[in-house]
């Protein structure tokens, strides 16, 4: 049981850190984003990246490589690779344990509990090993298991090309966010929003990951053609159908995106910057192209 644990706690730590930007389902809004302030004086970039992908994603385009070759510093959500596997799993146990007494019975319904053990027993785990955990973190090992089903891997990811291509051309990367902070935002949402139960989490998720299953292969397929339409729509037609949407948006990305912003401009004021963070930061009217203070237009860019 302990060797069972310590192999899921490594993957979800391992995997954490990408899929903080979802609202706890596979409701993600990915497309090739790359944007310049090159027409209003600048020379920074903004790249809405895909932290999860298939093989179409294996080679990063050459124009996003030419934008970091340009720039003097690579911004990205977090720097995991700054924490070691151990310290991980401690800060991640720390943020998704339950009280001492406390086991996941306790805090879902007979139903909603009953159709949890029926999602992770069709997928070959026990909620057994999840309880003593809080509901979002089973709702992640829910996401979790519906993107192994469609063989999407990091290694494909964007975000982790970006940093490793940086790194290889000598460039110094910064993280925006601290692993420890990010392990706070999925507290938050319950915290702030205490009318939503773990009941509510756990019905979200499996709603979504049932109504859009093929959104992620769509969402890669968009990226790849520089479809802006295509991703605001799945935006639109997926985040906001519920008020628990609604609250991790608003925890997830609105409330980062403003934060982000005050030391993101002194940065683009003193450096030449390409930042790379997930493409949900980029929708709407509190999209971080939305709130820059400088004009950044997207460019078209095509994997080979």
């Amino acid at each position: 049981m302990r060797i069972v644990m310590k192999d899921f706690m490594k993957k979800i730590s391992h995997t954490l850190s990408l899929l903080i930007l979802l609202t706890l389902t596979i409701n993600q809004a990915h497309a090739d984003l790359l944007w310049s302030n090159k027409k209003s004086g600048g020379d920074d970039f903004l790249l809405g990246t895909i932290h999860l992908g298939d093989e179409r994603l294996s080679t990063l385009p050459d124009s996003i490589k030419a934008a970091i070759d340009s720039v003097d510093v690579v911004v990205i959500e977090t720097d995991v690779s700054l924490v070691s596997t151990e310290e991980q799993q401690k800060l991640l146990l720390q943020a998704a344990s339950l009280p001492p007494g406390q086991r996941l019975s306790h805090v879902l319904s007979p139903a909603v509990y009953d159709k949890a053990k029926q999602y992770l027993t069709a997928n070959g785990s026990s909620i057994e090993n999840l309880a003593s955990f809080k509901p979002w973190l089973v709702g992640l090992a829910m996401v979790q298991m519906a993107y192994a089903k469609l063989e999407l891997k990091e290694e494909y990811g964007i975000d982790k090309q970006v940093q490793e291509y940086a790194l290889k051309q000598g460039k110094k990367v910064i993280g925006l966010e601290t692993y420890a902070e990010q392990m706070g935002f999925f507290n938050a949402i319950t915290d702030k929003y205490p009318e939503f139960t773990g009941d509510d989490l756990i019905l979200d998720t499996l709603t979504e990951i049932e109504q859009y299953s093929d959104l992620p292969k769509e969402m890669i397929t968009a990226w790849i053609n520089s479809d802006l339409q295509a991703f605001e729509n799945m935006y639109q037609g997926t985040l906001g159908t519920s008020k628990f949407d609604e609250a991790a948006e608003q925890v997830l990305i609105v409330e980062r995106n403003h934060k982000w912003l005050t030391p993101l401009e002194s940065m683009f004021a003193k450096q030449k910057v390409f930042l790379a963070v997930g493409a949900l930061h980029f929708a709407g009217e509190d999209g971080l192209p939305s709130l820059m203070p400088d004009k950044f237009e997207l460019i078209k860019a095509k994997t080979k």
